[in-house]
């Protein structure tokens, strides 16, 4: 599922699976140790996910066919600027 947009969330509002995955999951940088580690955990990539791999320091995206790096993503404070989020 690719990225839903932009959501503002009411409070008490029900937060469905469709909107975890969708505005959620799909929108945010997910954190791995290694490539392996992102290999076993997400089976079916969608096209703009991102991720930081900790054992080489690099943010990278999936273009629909491979992960690739984002320039200047190589630890130097870069992925910072995204929600990181442990897996």
């Amino acid at each position: 599922m690719a990225g839903l947009g932009r959501k503002v969330f009411a409070a008490n509002e029900v937060l469905t699976a469709a909107d975890v995955n969708g505005y959620l999951m799909d929108q945010a940088v997910m954190v791995f140790a290694n490539e392996a580690g992102r290999t076993t955990a997400i089976a079916a990539p969608s096209a703009g996910m991102l991720t930081f791999l900790v054992d080489v320091a690099q943010v990278q995206v999936y273009d629909g066919t491979d992960w690739t790096q984002i320039a200047g993503g190589g630890g130097g404070g870069f992925e910072t600027s995204f929600l990181l989020m442990g897996a």
